[in-house]
């Protein structure tokens, strides 16, 4: 099935800021936690670095699979272009940071073998991902079409949807631990609005499947930025689309504080 490999490439990358983000938040957190044990120095800190590489390599990458497969309806060789070298630069970004990380912790030899352990694993994991990819699987389970999306495409691509919303890319964490708690019970309250049960089972499945995830990160003091706010624009988007105005007007004023144009 021809797909528009710009617009898979285009978004794809624009996912690695986010992840860089994402493991800077972790290596940070880890760093902290370990210092005030008085342990940053030690074997246990590059034991560390190689699990946040590892965990983070294998959600990035399982995302991307997703979303590659549920845009292009399927696994067909082309993609998975696209897909790899999605793996390869977040393969690349992660074990650059971890090495200028580990590097600094200054313990000779023990570093170098550690880093080339973790450079070993996310290649293995690399290989794995894209592996089952083409065979339509990931891990165990078969590649399948998500019903959630198949709304959210049925819905935007009908005339006078609304492809964007007001939430800009410029995350502050500040402004979200102001605002957190009250987009959580603005997702609640667009739960038992009456725009939300006049909606066909399947329009109220859709949406509360999304807001759950919005409000997953909402409730986190410190949540994955990048997936908030991509998932914060679709629950946004299908709400519009299928007349949620009052509901998603109060989310999305509540999203646009948290993210900056």
């Amino acid at each position: 099935m021809p797909f528009d490999a710009a617009y898979l490439g285009r978004s794809l990358d624009n996912r690695l800021p986010d992840v860089y983000e994402a493991l800077a938040r972790e290596i940070n957190a880890m760093q902290a936690k370990h210092a005030a044990a008085g342990m940053l120095q030690s074997g246990a800190t590059l034991i560390a670095f190689e699990e946040i590489a590892a965990s983070r390599f294998k959600s990035t990458v399982g995302d991307a699979s997703k979303f590659t497969f549920e845009f292009t309806a399927g696994h067909e060789p082309g993609a998975l272009v696209y897909l790899t070298n999605f793996a390869n630069r977040v393969q690349q970004m992660i074990l650059a940071e971890i090495t200028e990380k580990a590097d600094r912790l200054n313990l000779g030899a023990v570093t170098a073998t550690q880093i080339e352990n973790v450079r070993a694993k996310l290649e293995r994991f690399k290989e794995q991902a894209l592996a089952d990819f083409s065979h339509g699987m990931q891990g165990s389970e078969r590649l399948r079409k998500d019903p959630v999306v198949s709304v959210i495409n049925n819905q935007t691509n009908s005339p006078g949807a609304i492809q964007q919303v007001g939430i800009g890319d410029n995350f502050s964490q500040t402004a979200f631990t102001q605002n957190h708690s009250e987009l959580a019970a603005a997702i609640d309250r667009a739960l038992i609005s009456q725009e939300f049960i006049q909606l066909s089972p399947e329009q109220r499945d859709a949406f509360s499947d999304i807001a759950a995830v919005v409000k997953e990160e909402a409730i986190k003091a410190e949540p994955d930025a990048g997936r908030l706010k991509r998932w914060g624009r679709r629950l946004v988007d299908l709400g519009k689309d299928l007349g949620m105005k009052v509901a998603t007007a109060e989310i999305v004023h509540l999203l646009g504080r948290m993210f900056a144009p």
